[in-house]
């Protein structure tokens, strides 16, 4: 019984150090996607509505947000984070003469895998949440969801820029943004 006993506390002791190296241990590298950030965009909104034709506008819009790195099995993390932001589509006149915009104000989830040299490039997804206000010869106000990819390069220490498309539906207007914009990294500490 001795026997039996001190074979299953050696086969213990030489579990764990293996159930450890199956473990991932914490992102230990560098990467320029974490922390505090500001940022602005602008680019073309494409909008249409209940019974109207799908016409474009300029649209320009800040964000301010934060990202973290996870670490993962690979050599780089996932970076997630969340912001808020605020777009302001300009008016555009759409079959029927009838001329409207949004302002639309809220918050996005995010979640990329950086790639590339340094991990320079950051490819990602959006979700999140919307109040889009709509202006002009419409009105009403609606929250809808959002949807997004992007791609971000990171140019210098603080600074990186993008290009990001986002899709909203709601109040019956439907929003499509492509915007290039920049943002700048916030000096932690």
């Amino acid at each position: 019984m001795t026997s039996i006993r001190s074979r299953m506390a050696a086969g213990l002791l030489l579990a764990l150090p293996v159930s450890a190296l199956a473990m991932p241990a914490p992102y230990a590298g560098a990467t320029p996607w974490t922390g505090a950030y500001i940022g602005a965009h602008a680019g073309i909104n494409q909008s249409s509505a209940s019974g109207l034709n799908t016409e474009n506008s300029l649209t320009a819009g800040i964000s301010g947000g934060y990202r973290m790195a996870l670490a993962n099995s690979t050599a780089a993390p996932i970076i997630l984070g969340g912001d808020v932001f605020a777009d302001l589509n300009a008016q555009a006149t759409h079959n029927a003469n009838v001329s409207y915009g949004s302002d639309v104000v809220g918050v996005d989830l995010m979640a990329g895998y950086p790639v590339g040299e340094d991990q320079a490039l950051l490819p990602y997804v959006k979700v999140g949440l919307g109040n889009l206000q709509a202006t002009g010869d419409l009105g009403g106000s609606d929250i809808g969801g959002r949807l997004g990819i992007g791609i971000k390069y990171h140019l210098r220490p603080r600074l990186s820029l993008g290009v990001q498309w986002m899709t909203q539906d709601a109040n019956s207007i439907s929003n499509d943004n492509f915007t290039v914009g920049v943002d700048y990294a916030l000096p932690m500490g």
